[in-house]
């Protein structure tokens, strides 16, 4: 009887830990920002340049992600867009290493009152074909001048 007893929470104990373990094909795409435009000024556009590593796995006809977050006190009064950006990233070579950018201009996106200036937040993450997203990474304050 005491066998039985210490042996129960022994295979349970085992199960869940190979139930939990991940197996190298759904390992997460992973990137980091190497630069961002801090201030926008009229007629400039935002320009975020990333570095990625799929790990051996392949962006390619993956999804990018990137949310906006107003920081400002007052919100805007007629917004024409919404604050999440989701699209399709192009095919390429299927490397699992490599950089790409993301810009969004100024009039549109970025601007939306004439009288007052914008801080924003980003938030980024992209998506690899299998599915299997990376975390979510927080870039620096940017400002948005008149």
């Amino acid at each position: 009887m005491k066998l039985a007893s210490f042996l129960i929470p022994v295979l349970f104990a085992l199960l869940t830990v190979v139930s939990c373990s991940k197996s190298g094909s759904g390992s997460k795409p992973q990137i980091k920002i190497k630069s961002i435009t801090s201030v926008v000024q009229p007629g400039e556009n935002l320009d975020v340049q990333f570095t990625f590593n799929t790990n051996g796995g392949t962006l390619a006809n993956g999804g990018f992600v990137a949310i906006r977050i107003r920081q400002n006190q007052i919100p805007p009064q007629n917004p024409i867009s919404g604050d999440t950006v989701l699209t399709t990233i192009p095919e390429f070579s299927g490397v699992s290493k490599g950089e790409f950018e993301y810009t969004q201009p100024y009039n549109g996106y970025l601007h939306f009152d004439d009288h007052i200036n914008d801080t924003l937040l980003f938030k980024f993450a992209v998506i690899n074909t299998a599915g299997v997203s990376s975390d979510t990474i927080t870039a620096q304050v940017v400002s948005i001048s008149q």
